[in-house]
C-alpha cells in the first residue's frame, strides 16, 4: 500500500494508520512515499526532502511492524514536481508486474483529486480513505473503501509545525527520535522553553 504525503514531519497518527492497515490485513507492507514537492505546495514550505526521510525512517523503525512499514525516496528520483500516476507506472515497471499497488489517502484528497494528473489512471487503483473526525466522506469511484475503524488524529502535521515554532509541547504527536532530529538540523524554527 502507497502512503503518499509530504511527512513534514511525519506524526504519530501517520503511524497509527499504517499499523492500523497492516492490522487489518489489507496489504503485506506499507511504503511511506516521501513527496519531495508536492504540485500544491510550495517547496519554501517543506523541510529538506532527506530530513523528512530520515524523521519518517526514525518513526517507521520505532512503529510495530519496522518490517512491513517504511519509507521510500523514489519520487525523489523521478522529476518533479511529483505526480502520483508517473510514481505508480515507475514501480509498475520497477516491479515487472510482480506486485500489486493500492493507495492509502486522506479523505480531505477527494475534493481535489479531479485536479490530479491522469486521476482516471490513479483511481484504476484501489484505493483506501482514511476519515477526518466530524465530516463525512463519500466514495466518489468503484475502487475507493472508507477506512472506518481506522485511528483518527486531531491534528496534522501542520500542527506540529505550529507547536514546535512556538516552543509548545510536541512530546504526544510526533516521536522522541522525531523530535530530536528537529531540534539537532534546526528545522521548524523551533523554540526552546526557557
Amino acid at each position: 500500500m502507497l502512503y503518499f504525503g509530504s511527512f513534514n514531519p511525519i506524526h504519530n497518527g501517520h503511524i497509527a494508520l499504517a499499523e492500523y492497515v497492516i492490522e487489518q490485513g489489507l496489504c503485506d507492507l506499507v511504503t511511506l512515499i516521501i513527496s519531495p514537492q508536492s504540485p500544491y505546495k510550495t517547496a519554501s514550505e517543506l523541510a529538506p526532502e532527506l530530513d523528512r526521510f530520515e524523521m519518517a525512517e526514525l518513526a517507521c523503525a520505532a512503529s510495530k511492524y519496522p518490517e512491513q512499514i517504511k519509507p521510500s525516496v523514489v519520487e525523489f528520483l523521478l522529476p518533479k514536481p511529483s505526480y502520483t500516476i508517473h510514481t505508480l507506472r515507475y514501480l509498475e515497471e520497477v516491479s515487472g508486474g510482480t506486485m500489486r499497488f493500492s493507495i492509502l489517502m486522506g479523505a480531505d484528497q477527494l475534493e481535489g483529486l479531479q485536479g490530479w494528473r491522469e486521476w482516471q489512471e490513479v483511481v484504476k487503483y484501489p484505493i483506501y480513505v482514511y476519515p477526518r473526525r466530524g465530516e463525512t466522506a463519500t466514495l466518489p469511484y468503484a475502487d475507493m473503501t472508507l477506512l472506518e475503524g481506522a485511528p483518527l488524529q486531531d491534528f496534522a502535521a501542520t500542527e506540529v509545525r505550529r507547536r514546535l515554532a512556538a516552543g509548545e509541547e510536541v512530546n504526544a504527536l510526533i516521536h522522541p527520535k522525531v523530535l530530536w532530529h528537529i531540534k539537532r538540523k534546526n528545522l521548524y524554527k523551533v523554540v526552546e522553553n526557557e
